[in-house]
């Protein structure tokens, strides 16, 4: 496939770009919802999966929202947090970091509020977030990387159209032990040969 020269359009970090789903709306963090992000990351069960401690003080949601401002405005990734149409509490948040302008590549994140498991929340808001990506920033791959034993997010990544590329082997240690890392990868012309197959309606 020949490169695609273009640079991630720079309105991508102009203003910050919302997110609209058929139940979600994706927004901008902002510096009170350090509340409802504690509650979400102080849950061992949202953050063990991923191989990070619970927070444990609310200061600690209080600087991880002040980094993603940070980071989105040295244009290295951009974060939404997710709520409801009707309520801005945040559920969960939806990201694209590590990005690679040159490359034109990014690494998908997500995290949810375990009340809101297992209702399609994190595939439509990750889906939206894969489709900006595409479509609004021009990458040509976006990756993700579970680690091997995270059925929920190797699921939601199959259905996105992923593709498993590698096992990293004892890449991370947590807890005294070490977990397998793996790979995963979307390329832009297989998110649209994936999105043009499905069948109308959906």
């Amino acid at each position: 496939m020949a490169a695609d020269t273009n640079m991630i359009p720079e309105s991508v970090f102009f203003a910050f770009p919302t997110i609209r789903t058929n139940r979600l709306l994706l927004r901008q963090p902002q510096n009170e919802d350090a509340g409802t992000v504690f509650s979400i990351k102080s849950d061992p069960s949202v953050t063990l999966p991923y191989c990070a401690e619970p927070y444990t003080r609310i200061e600690q949601a209080e600087g991880w929202i002040e980094r993603l401002h940070s980071t989105y405005k040295a244009k290295e990734g951009i974060n939404w947090f997710i709520t409801l149409m009707d309520d801005m509490s945040v559920i969960g948040n939806c990201t694209l970091w590590n990005i690679k302008s040159e490359d034109a590549c990014a690494e998908l994140g997500y995290e949810l509020n375990r009340t809101y498991w297992r209702r399609g929340v994190a595939s439509e808001a990750a889906s939206a977030v894969v489709e900006f990506g595409f479509n609004c920033m021009l990458l040509n791959r976006i990756e993700a990387c579970p680690f091997k034993g995270n059925r929920p997010s190797t699921g939601l990544l199959d259905k996105l159209g992923f593709t498993l590329e590698g096992n990293l082997r004892q890449r991370v240690l947590f807890r005294g032990k070490y977990f397998d890392q793996l790979y995963y990868g979307l390329l832009k012309e297989e998110w649209k040969l994936n999105k043009n197959s499905q069948p109308s309606g959906r």
